[in-house]
């Protein structure tokens, strides 16, 4: 362990640069474009035009008469691809059992489903061909409107089902009715949260490959997920599970979107099978706003219950997913969001309903936040909006109700989606709110913001409070080997999108292992080399993977102090690790270097000892439940009272994540989630026109922040370590991105005087005029006027 090691090794906790940029940066990095496939054929995907069509008939004569095709292929022509996507099972959510096939049967459901595949000699000769295949397309009406598509006798987007309720769930704690009936102050308001999809720098991408002699495939893919592709591919084409490799080499950004398994992974090992032949295909930033899973959009009704102090009482919420045409992963969105509405706050009473419908759009998944974003938009808005009503500061109104640190762990008599109960383990939200609030200078924010009003300049300061469950299981596991030169290769199954995970792992092995940093090396994301993993998604890599890496890293430690033990002579209790050497205690000078205790290991009297020959060992991490992270943002904006437009002037993220391995990846993964909570909360917006086109479908009119649009991100922290790991270690990688939008809408309703109501995000720019009583004159421009209408 750490305690027995010299001060030679790597310290947990140094903000370390990222080993993995400099490959990145120079161009050096392999993403799944980047594999040299010999003769690879290309892929070409045939995508419906309609959100609803039942299809007639495939005309597939031209593009096989084109040069350079290889074939064009239909559902009937690779039946094992028939209810080959099953939605994943998601505890304490009921889910209607489905089966999605990877090419249309018969019917499309939504704007991009894949009807055909046309595979030739290069990616140009099979995006031509797959224009001239004909598609009998018969239109039908399309279910676009979530609340319709909710209602009973609503047409159903999947025949064989009763409605389009998909999935639901529901939780409650507390007398809520009657808490509601008798409390003096309570806030009802209706919510909605845009659709929004993640764009990450490199596009989904997927390669696969037959060989014929062992009967075996392989494929490479840009996802989060290799082991559950493994899975779905060997049932899909019948092959044994030790038949399938699945790689994820690296992997230029995912955001959650990369976690489910999509038709196209799966239509690459069945014609790579079927052509004996290696194929490729990669989504183009255009394909990729109807091939690529959205966040689906939320609509809540939620109530605040509050005493006249302003503690809360109870909080009610039904909330509505619209999920599109399938689930994915879309399933586990609205229990994240129903387990986190509760926030850091005491709770006497609680109750929450989530429906999941379908409609005829891109189907859902998670995207960074997961439903903690939409959760914390609503409770935080409400919190803004009682603290109105009470004619309290919102700051005094959190105050008053958040769980102390003296509290802690606080446990909430509701059950987390792992079906474990909900106890926050550890942390100090009081002194979150403090650190935020003096870092945001928020005490003296006031008298700018009347100096400002007075020159006619709208300013507002908001926050918000999130916490985040990270850590997940089930489990996941670690190989920490030395090798014969005194190098140490560890192994992992969760593959990394860009998190600086390489970083991370290799600096928590070298800290429990006292060796240096450099000695270290991370693979990651391949099915051949490790055995099981549940994937990268939940904010879990840091705390599930790295507990497993630091367990194997101890374990080997121990080897290398017996085997050390017998070459010092010395009791192994006595022998320090440090530097790559293993000494005496005390004695520095006379030590062994790791290739003489390597080669040591495999001596016949040292392997009867240890049980086997080398310096290795694999360990997993179960956790028993989540560990909760936090944190407080704070936004300070300026409205623009002509345009409408927001300007975020300032920004500040107080975060708890536990024990930080490297504080300078922590930054940077909280100011990136930071960021994407920026672009929710102001711009970005997948909109669809009643016959389910998408209207803001390309990046002409998705909108993006940019660099220059966005403040510096200023990070702090108050950490609380967790006690429910050996690293005391909490996750960090989507919490980040959750309070953005609460904090923003917060904020501008602060500078427009508090009494816009701003229930929906993104806050457009025409909402906020609107807000502001800006209505079209009868002439040019546009005239003041107070209106009590809601944005």
């Amino acid at each position: 362990m750490g305690a027995v090691n010299g001060p030679g090794s790597a310290g947990i906790g140094q903000g370390v640069r990222r080993r993995e940029d400099a490959r990145f940066l120079t161009g050096r990095g392999r993403y799944v474009t980047d594999l040299p496939l010999a003769s690879a054929l290309h892929l070409a995907i045939v995508r419906s035009p309609h959100a609803h069509a039942r299809i007639a008939g495939v005309d597939t004569a031209a593009a096989r008469g084109r040069p350079g095709v290889r074939g064009v292929f239909v559902l009937g022509d690779l039946p094992e691809l028939r209810g080959a996507l099953p939605p994943p099972v998601v505890p304490a959510v009921s889910v209607q059992p489905y089966r999605q096939s990877a090419l249309a049967d018969a019917v499309a459901r939504f704007v991009g489903e894949p009807v055909a595949v046309v595979v030739a000699d290069d990616p140009y000769r099979a995006s031509d061909a797959a224009d001239v295949v004909r598609v009998d397309y018969e239109p039908l009406p399309a279910v676009v409107d979530p609340e319709q598509a909710a209602m009973p006798g609503a047409s159903c987007v999947h025949a064989h089902w009763e409605s389009n309720i998909a999935a639901a769930v529901a939780l409650e704690s507390g007398d809520v009715d009657g808490v509601l009936a008798g409390a003096p102050v309570v806030v009802t308001r209706r919510f909605r949260c845009g659709r929004v999809t993640a764009l990450p720098l490199e596009p989904r991408a997927v390669a696969a490959r037959w060989d014929p002699v062992t009967s075996s495939l392989e494929v490479w893919s840009s996802t989060q997920m290799p082991y559950v592709v493994r899975q779905r591919v060997a049932e899909a084409l019948g092959l044994p599970l030790d038949t399938v490799r699945v790689v994820a080499p690296d992997v230029g950004g995912g955001f959650g979107t990369k976690g489910p398994v999509y038709p196209e992974e799966l239509i690459a090992a069945a014609l790579a099978r079927r052509l004996g032949a290696a194929v490729r295909w990669t989504d183009t930033r255009r394909e990729s706003f109807v091939s690529t899973a959205h966040a689906g959009d939320q609509l809540h009704t939620a109530t605040l219950a509050l005493d006249r102090e302003g503690r809360i009482l109870a909080l009610a919420d039904d909330f509505l997913i619209d999920a599109g045409a399938y689930l994915p992963r879309g399933a586990v969105v609205a229990s994240v969001t129903a387990t986190h509405l509760v926030g850091l706050y005491r709770l006497p009473a609680f109750r929450c309903r989530g429906r999941i419908v379908v409609t005829h759009k891109v189907p859902s998944a998670p995207y960074r936040g997961a439903g903690r974003t939409q959760a914390v938009f609503v409770a935080e808005r409400l919190m803004d909006i009682a603290a109105r009503e009470l004619g309290l500061d919102p700051v005094e109104l959190r105050r008053r109700n958040l769980i102390g640190a003296d509290a802690m762990p606080y446990r909430r008599d509701l059950p987390y989606r792992d079906g474990m109960p909900m106890v926050h383990d550890s942390g100090d939200y009081p002194a979150l709110l403090a650190t935020a609030l003096a870092r945001a200078g928020y005490a003296a924010f006031r008298e700018r913001q009347a100096a400002a009003r007075r020159q006619g300049r709208l300013l507002g300061i908001g926050l918000a409070a999130y916490n985040e469950a990270t850590g997940i299981g089930p489990h996941e596991g670690a190989h920490v080997a030395i090798d014969a030169g005194g190098a140490v290769r560890v192994t992992v199954g969760a593959p990394s999108q860009g998190q600086g995970h390489e970083t991370t792992l290799a600096q928590i092995c070298a800290a429990r292992l006292g060796v240096p940093l450099a000695a270290v090396t991370v693979a990651a994301g391949d099915t051949a080399r490790f055995p099981a993993s549940n994937g990268t998604y939940a904010s879990r890599v840091t705390v599930v993977v790295g507990n497993a890496v630091a367990k194997a890293a101890d374990a080997v430690g121990e080897r290398v102090r017996r085997v050390a033990g017998r070459a010092l002579e010395c009791d192994p209790t006595d022998v320090v690790i440090d530097g790559g050497r293993a000494h005496v205690r005390g004695a520095p000078g006379a030590g062994v270097d790791l290739p003489a205790l390597h080669a040591l290991s495999h001596r016949p009297e040292v392997v009867r000892e240890l049980g086997e020959p080398g310096l290795g060992a694999t360990r997993y991490h179960s956790p028993d439940s989540v560990t909760w992270a936090a944190g407080v943002h704070v936004a300070t904006v300026e409205v623009d009272r002509d345009t409408g437009a927001v300007s975020v002037l300032a920004y500040h993220a107080i975060h708890d994540a536990g024990h930080e391995i490297n504080p300078m990846i922590v930054a940077g993964q909280t100011q990136g989630g930071a960021v994407q909570g920026i672009g929710m909360a102001l711009a970005e917006e997948i909109v669809y026109d009643a016959s389910g086109q998408a209207i803001t479908g390309t990046l002409m009119d998705y909108a993006l922040p940019r660099a220059d649009g966005v403040p510096d991100i200023e990070v702090a922290s108050v950490d609380s370590p967790s006690p429910l790991n050996p690293l005391g270690v909490k996750g960090t990688g989507e919490g980040s991105a959750v309070p953005g939008p609460a904090a923003i809408a917060n904020a501008v309703a602060d500078a427009l005087g508090g009494a816009a109501e701003l229930t929906r995000m993104p806050l457009s720019a025409p909402a906020v005029r609107e807000a502001l009583g800006y209505q079209p004159s009868s002439g040019s421009g546009t005239s003041p006027r107070r209106s009590a209408t809601s944005a």
